[in-house]
C-alpha cells in the first residue's frame, strides 16, 4: 500500500498527465484505455489509491527499475529532473513587485506544485476540473 506522500504524489502525476492521455486515447482505439482514465479520476476524486492505474496507463516506473540520475535517484547538474534553487534577480524598490508563489492543488489531496508563466493560462486541476489555488511564499 502507497504511503500518504507517494499517493499525492501519484494524484499530481495523473492531474498533470490527464490532458495529454485523453488526447492520445481519443478514438474507439482508445476505449479501452479511456475507463482506465476514468477509473483512475474516479479514484482520486474518492481519496482512494491510483497507483494501479497509472501503473496500467504506463506512467509509473516499476519499483525494481533504478531511478533517473545519480544514486539515491537525484539528478546531477543539467540533467532533466534538476530543480532551480535560485530566486530571480532582485527588482528595483520604486517599482511594482510580483508576488512569489505557486498554484497548488485546489482542494489539497494532491502535491502538485506549478509557477505560472506570464506567458500561460491558469493551470487547471485535471482531477477536479477546477483552477489550481495560488499559495503565496511568506
Amino acid at each position: 500500500m502507497s504511503s500518504l506522500e507517494e499517493r499525492d504524489e501519484q494524484v499530481a502525476l495523473l492531474c498533470d498527465q490527464l490532458p495529454r492521455l485523453r488526447r492520445m486515447h481519443r478514438g474507439p482505439v482508445g476505449a479501452a484505455k479511456r475507463l482506465v482514465i476514468d477509473r483512475a479520476v474516479r479514484a482520486a476524486r474518492d481519496g482512494e489509491p491510483v497507483e494501479e492505474y497509472l501503473s496500467r496507463l504506463g506512467l509509473l516506473r516499476s519499483r525494481t527499475a533504478p531511478e533517473a540520475g545519480g544514486p539515491g535517484g537525484q539528478a546531477g547538474p543539467g540533467e532533466p529532473g534538476t530543480v532551480r534553487s535560485t530566486l530571480p534577480t532582485a527588482v528595483a524598490d520604486d517599482g511594482p513587485h510580483a508576488v512569489q508563489g505557486e498554484h497548488v492543488c485546489p482542494r489539497g489531496v494532491c502535491a502538485r506544485r506549478e509557477r505560472r508563466r506570464a506567458d500561460r493560462e491558469l493551470p487547471v486541476c485535471e482531477v477536479f476540473d477546477l483552477a489550481l489555488r495560488f499559495d503565496a511564499e511568506s
